[in-house]
């Protein structure tokens, strides 16, 4: 890409909020580790934004769904149980699918901050370990089975579970598919291959299925792409853990700018444009082992449908 784009500018994320010790999980046994093997005090990822304005966010080691105040900066724990929740995305009616590496799609009531199983298998036979979530403006629901998919097994899983109740699969031989995204007119699909170290893009046809998928965007580094979003114009923002970082590159894949991130132990996972009324320019992002949200204002809104719930 250098040879032929100048390099793209490099922006600094402004910081939310940052969890303490009051915000972390007590009295809770995991066996959740991540790359560095060790087990971390929280892990922030599967940041979704709602209508209101307020921000959710899971803990993965500690099967937890927070909540946060953009404007007060208080952070409540919504629910806990025996899972490793990762993808959060949000319903028509305000309820929220949840991709739960052990428990399989949850649904999550944010009114009664009540947590039970929505598709917790299919046809009898566990999920590898699902990983994130998009939903469309008709109701679907697009999801990675990621497993411990990478180069020595390729048979990581892109499933649509459609609102008339459908389930097919588009991908069978992913590298780890992780995070995923609806372009904005929902004609692409676009999902991370963390273990290619790439993203892929996939059409997806009139009859729900895909073909030609291709390699879209190319990344280097221990741990490649992670969470992804999309804004209006099309530009994809693509989170790098072990980078600390979003690249973001148009609709063609041209780079546009690199958000870097920083701290003791920084790891960016996910980002998410905002659905409230006064922060759909604004782009979230989690810091995990620092137990950060980070914010950075865009020069346009996210593509993803608004839930007027």
């Amino acid at each position: 890409m250098a040879g032929f784009y100048e390099i793209p500018p490099v922006i600094e994320p402004k910081l939310l909020v940052q969890f303490g010790d009051e915000h972390k999980a007590k009295g809770i046994d995991t066996d959740w580790r991540g790359g560095s093997g060790a087990i971390p005090d929280v892990f922030l990822e599967g940041i979704t934004s709602t209508p209101d304005g307020s921000l959710y966010v899971v803990d993965i080691p500690f099967g937890r769904i927070l909540k946060v105040d953009p404007k007060s900066k208080e952070i409540v724990e919504c629910v806990q149980w025996d899972g490793e929740p990762n993808g959060l995305a949000i319903r028509d009616d305000g309820k929220m699918i949840v991709t739960d590496y052990k428990k399989g799609l949850l649904l999550f009531d944010p009114k009664d901050n009540s947590i039970k199983p929505f598709l917790a298998r299919r046809n009898l036979e566990s999920w590898k370990g699902l990983n994130d979530l998009v939903i469309s403006s008709a109701g679907d629901i697009y999801f990675t089975d990621q497993g411990q998919t990478g180069l020595q097994d390729q048979t990581g899983g892109v499933w649509c579970y459609t609102a008339a109740g459908r389930l097919h699969q588009l991908i069978n031989n992913g590298i780890s598919p992780n995070g995923i995204v609806l372009s904005p007119d929902e004609k692409s699909l676009y999902v991370a291959m963390t273990r290619d170290n790439s993203v892929w893009r996939m059409p997806i046809l009139p009859d729900g299925t895909t073909t030609k998928a291709n390699r879209f965007f190319m990344s280097f580094g221990n741990s490649g792409p992670d969470g992804l979003t999309i804004d209006e114009e099309g530009s994809l923002f693509i989170a790098h853990p072990s980078l600390a970082c979003i690249f973001v590159v148009d609709k063609h894949g041209i780079p546009k700018a690199r958000i870097q991130s920083s701290g003791t132990r920084p790891l960016v996972t996910n980002c998410i444009f905002g659905s409230g009324p006064d922060d759909r320019q604004r782009l979230y992002l989690t810091n995990s082992l620092d137990g950060k949200i980070e914010y950075v204002d865009w020069h346009c809104k996210g593509g993803t449908p608004i839930r007027a719930v």
